[in-house]
């Protein structure tokens, strides 16, 4: 056994937008001007921890998890500044639509321009939970999964791309600590997104799916499973789960499980 949309109509008349790509090699100017902002450090981070961890594998973040720690613990002094003396107001956002809504809502401060960063720390937060889910270190993954789903714009929508998977990896820490019923109401939670990508939601049905099993409610891990597969047909895991489901029905033995990191 393996332990593993939204129509915004925004009326933005009489105020200048802008998208800064700060990993692009010739940025705008708008984006060179975000150069000595509190998030720029953290963004060279999350490209170094991308770039291990793509090439091998989570444990290869281990070299920098103090920094992680670190940007995450000063993540909070990047939001929420006033627009500057230019009326420019930054927003860090994961993804376009998080970043319409934070885009919109920047114009109470008295924005004249807003410019619309990638927020790295969400990012951060879930390549930081997912190693200490992978040493076994879960409360640790549950208090940084639980920061990276706070140190978004707009956390009260939950519109950040990184979202789901935050809460998918959340439910493997809680796996991790035998917590099944809490489990269970993280995946239900995740769940009640309402846009998000179908391999996402899959991925938090099979969670959902592996918490009722160990619930032994097998009936309504099964329907899970298969839930899971008109998202994603041909998933191996969710194939697996069902066999072990049927296994178990027969009178098979239940098998210790692993941790499945969200991002496979």
């Amino acid at each position: 056994m393996i332990k593993f949309g939204i129509v915004l109509l925004l009326a933005l008349a009489n105020t200048s937008y802008a998208f800064a790509q700060t990993d692009t090699p010739s940025p705008p100017p708008a984006a060179r001007a975000t150069d000595a902002h509190p998030w720029t450090r953290a963004q060279a981070l999350l490209r170094t921890i991308e770039a291990d961890a793509r090439t091998r594998g989570i444990r290869a973040v281990e070299p920098h998890v103090s920094e992680m720690e670190e940007a995450l613990a000063d993540a909070p002094h990047a939001f929420g500044a006033p627009p500057g003396p230019d009326g420019t107001a930054y927003v860090l956002t994961d993804g376009m639509a998080e970043a319409l809504v934070a885009m919109a809502a920047s114009r109470e401060s008295g924005a004249r321009n807003v410019v619309a960063i990638p927020n790295p720390y969400p990012l951060i937060s879930l390549y930081l939970g997912s190693y200490y889910d992978e040493i076994e270190k879960y409360e640790d993954a549950l208090r940084v999964l639980d920061a990276g789903l706070k140190l978004t714009a707009a956390a009260e929508f939950r519109l950040g791309e990184t979202t789901p998977l935050l809460i998918s990896e959340r439910g493997a820490a809680l796996n991790g600590l035998k917590r099944w019923d809490d489990s269970l109401a993280n995946y239900d939670d995740g769940l009640k997104i309402a846009a998000m990508k179908d391999e996402d939601r899959a991925r938090l049905f099979r969670g959902r799916g592996y918490a009722l099993t160990e619930l032994r409610r097998l009936d309504d891990a099964e329907e899970a499973y298969k839930n899971s597969l008109k998202l994603e047909p041909g998933n191996k895991t969710a194939l697996n789960e069902l066999n072990y489901i049927a296994r178990l029905r027969a009178g098979g033995l239940a098998e210790p499980g692993k941790i499945a990191i969200p991002k496979q």
